[in-house]
């Protein structure tokens, strides 16, 4: 079964519960936290540990932070061989939530953390540059060091600081 696939039955799962929302929203924190941690992808490839006990661990972390269900998804996504997947999955499982309400994920990069304020504008600016509600995944990198990125499906917007300083690089390189 392929990543969408997979995902897709993610968020059939969540959509017939009546806690969709909450776990809509911890399903997309807990696979941004486990994908963003190299000790937790270490040791979901780790196939010297049996499934069994990385499942063990995750429901050790999760079950009093998260709601079952959630749990249980989580251990689904490791059961099927799809951990280390994770970053792909949230993404995809992300998407198909958007989509489900009409919107697009826009998937932003920034320096620094956005207020709320912010946050709102920038949607507000993409929803007229796309055409489409967006729902934002912020990702905060210190190593972009200024500027922001903004991807959409296929199409990305790009202001990142390092970005230009890469391209001053290739071009004095070239030379």
């Amino acid at each position: 079964m392929s990543v969408e696939s997979f995902s897709k039955g993610i968020v059939e799962i969540i959509s017939s519960s009546d806690d969709s929302e909450r776990v809509e929203n911890e399903i997309l924190q807990v696979f941004k936290s486990l994908s963003d941690s190299s000790e937790a992808l270490d040791v979901f490839r780790n196939f010297g540990i049996p499934v069994e006990k990385k499942i063990e661990a995750v429901q050790n972390l999760l079950s009093t932070r998260v709601l079952p269900l959630t749990v249980d998804l989580v251990t689904l996504t490791i059961s099927q061989g799809y951990a280390d997947n994770l970053n792909d999955i949230e993404l995809s499982v992300a998407n198909y939530i958007a989509n489900k309400r009409g919107a697009s994920v826009a998937k932003v990069v920034s320096a620094i953390e956005l207020d709320d304020k912010t946050q709102e504008a920038l949607q507000k600016a993409i929803k007229n540059k796309v055409g489409t509600d967006v729902e934002l995944s912020i990702d905060v990198d210190p190593s972009v060091i200024g500027g922001i990125s903004i991807s959409i499906g296929e199409r990305t917007f790009d202001s990142l600081l390092s970005s230009k300083f890469s391209e001053i690089k290739t071009v004095l390189e070239g030379r």
